[in-house]
């Protein structure tokens, strides 16, 4: 049975994730904020994503060497660390 990595694309997650959250605007105030809080979670999840990428790139190149450990388990045990 043939593995295969999981590779997530940074961009498109990024950019979904950050549309999925609910903003309200009513001033222009609120649109500074709003704006800064889109950034952070585009930021936010982008970087968890490729985080994700470089962790299942290493676990599964150690997979290879090791085949008693879960690398799923590794790599969110990783990702929990946010």
């Amino acid at each position: 049975m043939e593995i295969k990595k999981t590779n997530v694309d940074a961009e498109k997650f990024a950019y979904k994730f950050m549309e999925s959250i609910q903003r309200d605007i009513n001033s222009s105030d609120d649109i500074q904020k709003s704006a800064k809080e889109a950034l952070a979670a585009y930021l936010t999840a982008y970087y968890v994503a490729l985080d994700f990428n470089n962790l299942e790139n290493s676990f599964f190149y150690e997979e290879k060497k090791k085949k008693n450990v879960s690398t799923y388990q590794r790599i969110l045990s990783e990702l929990n660390k946010y």
